[in-house]
C-alpha cells in the first residue's frame, strides 16, 4: 500500500525539536494541521496510522503487552488521522513537512501560537480543535465529512 510521504522542503534539523505542518487538498476545500515533535520519528507514525485506518485496526491493542486495559484515550485516533485516509482513498494532495526548530521548553507555546495563526489567517478547515474517534467511527464519520466537501 502506498501512502504520501512527508518530505523536508526547509531544511529543519531533525535532531532538535520542530514543528510540522499537513496540509490536505480535496481540490475544494483545504485541511491543516500543526503538531510538534522531538524526533523525526513522529513524522513516520502519521503513515503507520493511516496504514492501520485503511486495515480497519484501532489505534492500539485493548490490551497492553503487560496485561493491563489500554486507557480509551490510546484506542481513540486523531481527526487529522481520518482526513489523511480519507486522502489516501480519495487521492488527495498531502503535504507534510517540518515547519521550524523552536527551543523544547518553547514547544508548546509556539505550537498554539501556530495553531491561532493558521485558524485565523485561513479560512480552511484547522483539524487540531476536531474530536478523537474509534475505528468503529470510520464509514459513519468518512461519509460525513465527504458530503460536507461536496
Amino acid at each position: 500500500m502506498k501512502i504520501y510521504k512527508w518530505t523536508n522542503p526547509k531544511k529543519v534539523n531533525l535532531r532538535l525539536p520542530f514543528l510540522y505542518h499537513i496540509c490536505i487538498n480535496t481540490g475544494q476545500t483545504e485541511f491543516n494541521y500543526i503538531g510538534k515533535a522531538s524526533t523525526k520519528s513522529r513524522l513516520n507514525e502519521y503513515r503507520r496510522n493511516v496504514a492501520r485506518i485503511l486495515d480497519g485496526k484501532a489505534r492500539r491493542p485493548k490490551t497492553k503487552r503487560n496485561g493491563e486495559p489500554q486507557s480509551p484515550s490510546n484506542l481513540k485516533y486523531r481527526y487529522v488521522h481520518l482526513v489523511l485516509a480519507l486522502a489516501h482513498k480519495q487521492n488527495w494532495e498531502v503535504k507534510h513537512y517540518p515547519i521550524e526548530n523552536v527551543e523544547k521548553e518553547n514547544l508548546n507555546n509556539r505550537e498554539q501560537q501556530m495553531i491561532e495563526e493558521l485558524n485565523t489567517t485561513c479560512e480552511h478547515f484547522g483539524l487540531n480543535e476536531k474530536p478523537t474517534w474509534e475505528i468503529e467511527e470510520l464509514d459513519t464519520l468518512s461519509k460525513k465529512l465527504l458530503q460536507g466537501i461536496k
